[in-house]
């Protein structure tokens, strides 16, 4: 794709972030996202034919990102106590600010389709995944005391989708926020 072509899709694909994040899956229209872009909707069926496909371009960056933060971090030799607490924190600072978190849309994009139930079953798996590593490295280097690194990443995934379902009706705080850090923190050590 041309460099061009790669602007155009990064523009599309912030502007539908804000819109998922405000208005839910089932709400965002392609015209919406047309609208948002000041694309007609030729450029943007040039790169995407549905907001299911726009929604997945999304979740499918996110983690690409998410690997290639832990790629960059081992590389770098970074401990894996600052790796784990870096993520988690930005992370849940994420899921706390309810304008820019698409996990309620990702609920219900998740419940609109069996590709998207499929597509966020594996997003989870791979988020399993990552947090295994971590831990399984901090455990080799002495910084986390597990003695089961994938329940304990199961865990910990599960803590962050019940804050991302759930901040719409209870809303966190920075303070609440770095509790949570600290209960993960102790139950490490």
């Amino acid at each position: 794709m041309s460099v061009r072509g790669d602007l155009s899709r990064n523009k599309i694909l912030a502007a539908a972030r804000t819109l998922f994040a405000a208005k839910g899956f089932s709400a965002v229209t392609m015209q919406d996202i047309c609208d948002s872009t000041n694309l007609s909707r030729g450029g943007l069926y040039r790169h995407y034919a549905s907001t299911a496909e726009v929604f997945t371009a999304i979740i499918n960056e996110e983690q690409k990102a998410a690997l290639n933060a832990l790629d960059a971090a081992k590389n770098r030799k970074i401990s894996p106590d600052t790796v784990l607490f870096t993520f988690l924190k930005s992370r849940m600072n994420k899921l706390a600010n309810s304008t820019s978190s698409i996990d309620n849309a990702t609920a219900e994009f998740a419940a609109c389709s069996e590709k998207g139930k499929a597509l966020l079953i594996e997003r989870a798996r791979v988020s399993v995944e990552i947090i295994t590593q971590i831990l399984q490295l901090g455990v080799a280097e002495g910084y986390f005391k597990c003695d089961n690194c994938p329940d304990t990443a199961l865990h910990i995934i599960c803590l962050l989708e019940g804050v991302g379902k759930h901040n719409a009706l209870i809303p966190l705080k920075k303070e609440d926020v770095d509790v949570q850090l600290e209960i993960i923190r102790q139950m490490l050590s």
